[in-house]
């Protein structure tokens, strides 16, 4: 379904899986600081990896407003906005009303859930393991007409999940992105000389030697010609993991982003074993 259109403020990206290296935007009662810019006590706010401001113990008796300054000599009040690389900035108070009450004001960028949508949706993207393919007889040692056994480590079938999140005064806007691994597929790369690519619902069977050669995995596909009979020598295979990325949003909206395939490259050297017989 189309995520509904919201009022947005900050952007604020709560990560189940942190990056070993973040560069956050402004920190509004979260826990990660920021670089964002700062002129006096007006902050242009950015991107923040941590916990969302405002949803903490601490930052119970804080609140978000619209600010609206009044022309002393007419009384008048307005909304305070202004346009900076093509978004739409307005200007916010952030009260706290502890022992000694404090206000700051904030450009936050006015955004929809589909934009927040996105921002938790790159995140996943670089959280996503790079699918480092395993294989049986290993990629340089292949043999024709003997199943080769591939697989990814099963520790990476796990869900990834990212939320990106916005204070409003009425209350807190979230989008959780979640990528689940799908499908696993193997394309051999030996074109007309095979039989194509091959898809398993899993990570894949890790090979043991106990196994031996000719028990069968889902995940196995057989060589019928060398590789020798391709210009370079050896077979351009990829080994990919297609990823389904969902979206659920913490006022009951949820729906499909779509699939997204993460490959990598292999070169298999296949070769074909001869036997001389003699009487």
């Amino acid at each position: 379904m189309r995520l509904q259109q919201l009022t947005g403020l900050a952007i604020v990206a709560c990560i189940s899986l942190v990056p070993s290296s973040v560069n956050a935007g402004d920190s509004i009662g979260g826990s990660t600081t920021s670089t964002a810019g700062i002129t006096g006590n007006q902050i242009m706010a950015g991107i923040q990896f941590g916990n969302a401001p405002g949803t903490s113990a601490s930052n119970s008796d804080c609140e978000w407003s619209i600010a609206i300054p009044h022309d002393a000599h007419t009384g008048n009040g307005s909304i305070v906005e202004k346009i900076s690389g093509g978004i739409t900035y307005r200007l916010f108070e952030y009260t706290c009303l502890t022992r000694n009450p404090a206000t700051t004001f904030h450009w936050i960028p006015q955004v929809s859930t589909e934009q927040l949508a996105q921002q938790a949706t790159s995140v996943v993207y670089d959280n996503i393991p790079a699918p480092f393919g395993n294989f049986a007889p290993p990629a340089r040692r292949g043999v024709v007409k003997l199943g080769t056994w591939f697989w990814v480590n099963p520790l990476m079938w796990v869900p990834i999940s990212a939320t990106a999140g916005v204070p409003t005064p009425a209350g807190y806007i979230s989008v959780t992105t979640t990528a689940t691994p799908k499908k696993l597929i193997f394309d051999p790369g030996d074109g007309a000389l095979g039989t194509g690519p091959v898809t398993c619902d899993g990570p894949g069977l890790p090979w043991i030697e106990i196994f031996g050669d000719h028990m069968e995995s889902k995940c196995m596909y057989t060589y019928k010609h060398s590789s020798s009979m391709h210009p370079t020598g050896l077979f351009p295979a990829t080994l990919s993991v297609q990823w389904r990325i969902t979206y659920t949003t913490n006022f009951g909206a949820k729906g499909t982003v779509g699939d997204f395939t993460f490959a990598a490259s292999h070169q298999m050297n296949i070769r074909e074993i001869q036997a001389l017989v003699t009487n």
